[in-house]
């Protein structure tokens, strides 16, 4: 897997996810406990849980054949970083309840739709070695070894921001992350492209 950039691509694309997932996720727990407190908190994420997953399922029903049809396989895998990028850059202007509650939205909303989809497509032109055994190395030592590292990145973050005014300013570092991500998404989708042209 270490020879093949299509593959590195790939476990790029996975592993800055959850990076950058856990960092959204500690920006949108950090919000909702600085601006509420007691029952106030479980509602506001019963609320903010409910509208994921009203996205997500609309997402998976009517964008994700639509973008990935039409527009082709890297518009699908650009689709989660852009939302990212654009609740980042508005909680980085503009740190209120909603705007860091909608992070989760714009994560986990695209994330388990039009982003899970694309990213399994990546593995259909690949070979039977390469399906089967790289898949499973990335989905199971890639993702959890990104999670854990995630974790460090999160007790990091603990440490470094503990006034809620900072926090915005994690957003630096996930839109830093996006451009790799996006860097990696694009070859992914140049290449998936040459390999479907080159089996037709």
């Amino acid at each position: 897997m270490a020879s093949s950039r299509y593959l590195l691509s790939i476990v790029a694309i996975v592993g800055l996810y959850e990076i950058i997932s856990t960092i959204l996720d500690f920006q949108f727990t950090s919000t909702v406990a600085h601006y509420l407190d007691g029952p106030d908190i479980g509602r506001h994420f019963a609320t903010v849980f409910t509208l994921t997953n009203w996205v997500s399922l609309i997402v998976q029903l009517f964008l994700t054949s639509f973008v990935m049809t039409r527009f082709g396989l890297t518009a699908a895998l650009m689709v989660l970083p852009f939302a990212i990028v654009m609740g980042s850059s508005a909680f980085l202007l503009f740190p209120a309840l909603w705007v860091g509650s909608l992070l989760n939205t714009a994560d986990n909303g695209f994330s388990y739709s039009i982003n899970q989809s694309a990213k399994e497509a990546l593995y259909v032109p690949t070979s039977a070695a390469e399906k089967y055994r790289a898949k499973a190395f990335i989905d199971m030592f890639v993702q959890r070894f990104a999670k854990a590292l995630a974790v460090l990145v999160s007790l990091g973050i603990t440490f470094a921001f503990r006034d809620f005014e900072s926090l915005r300013y994690l957003g630096v570092i996930t839109l830093a992350l996006i451009v790799v991500w996006v860097y990696a998404a694009r070859y992914a989708g140049r290449q998936f492209k040459a390999m479907e042209s080159s089996t037709d």
